[in-house]
C-alpha cells in the first residue's frame, strides 16, 4: 500500500510487545476524539484514565489488530466473533471514572450503543487511530481497508461506532452503513454503523 504522498505504507499485525507503541498511537489520536473528551474534558482525567478505558472496552486489544509500522503514524483494533467483552465491568470502570456530573448520560448511552450491536456473530472496530498531525491524510482508509479484508475472508459483518460526522462520511466510504444517531443529554451525536461482508 502507498499514502497519498506516494510512500509505501508498513502495516504490521499487533502482538504482545507493541503494547507500548500501540498505547502511544492511541493516547496521541484520540484527545481529539468528541467522544473520548466528552467522557474526560480535563487533561489531568483524560491522561490519568485512557489507559483504563482501552483494557476495558478493547477486550484483548494488542492481539487483533494492526498499526502502521513506519512513525507508527496510526492503529486499529477489533475483536472478532469469538471474543467477549466484560460489559458489566467496563461500565463500573466507566462510572468510577467519569466526572460525577456525567455518569448518569454516560451510563445511558453506553447502554444506547449495546442495542445497536448485531445479535449474530460480528466483529467490532473498537479503534481506529491515526496520529493528528497525520490526519485526513488517507492513512485511515488504508488501515480500514487492511481489517475489512481480514473480515470480508472470514465472510463477517462489522460494527462500529462513528464518534464524529468525519469519522461517519470516512466509514461509510468504506462500506459501513448508518444504523442511526445516537446523542444523550449533552453528549455530542454518535452514529453506530454496520458493514456487511463482501464475497
Amino acid at each position: 500500500m502507498q499514502s497519498a504522498d506516494g510512500d509505501a505504507l508498513s502495516i504490521k499485525t499487533i502482538d504482545l510487545q507493541d503494547h507500548s507503541r500501540v498505547l502511544a498511537i492511541l493516547t496521541t489520536a484520540f484527545t481529539m476524539c468528541p467522544l473520548l473528551r466528552w467522557l474526560y474534558p480535563e487533561p489531568r482525567e483524560y491522561l490519568q484514565h485512557f489507559n483504563g478505558l482501552i483494557k476495558h472496552h478493547c477486550g484483548s486489544p494488542y492481539s487483533s489488530g494492526a498499526y502502521l509500522n513506519d512513525g507508527d503514524k496510526g492503529a486499529i483494533l477489533w475483536d472478532t466473533a469469538g471474543e467477549k467483552r466484560d460489559n458489566t465491568s467496563m461500565m463500573e470502570f466507566l462510572l468510577k471514572s467519569v466526572p460525577a456530573h456525567r455518569r448518569s448520560e454516560t451510563e445511558r448511552l453506553f447502554e444506547t450503543f449495546g442495542k445497536y450491536h448485531p445479535h449474530q456473530p460480528h466483529w467490532y472496530v473498537s479503534m481506529v487511530a491515526i496520529d493528528p498531525i497525520h490526519q485526513r491524510s488517507g492513512l485511515a482508509g488504508h488501515l480500514l481497508r487492511h481489517a475489512t479484508e481480514i473480515s470480508d475472508a472470514a465472510q463477517r459483518p462489522v460494527h462500529l461506532e462513528a464518534t464524529s460526522p468525519h469519522a461517519m462520511r470516512l466509514y461509510a466510504q468504506q462500506g459501513w452503513s448508518v444504523l442511526t444517531e445516537v446523542q444523550v443529554g449533552g453528549s455530542p451525536p454518535f452514529f453506530p454503523m454496520l458493514r456487511q461482508p463482501k464475497t
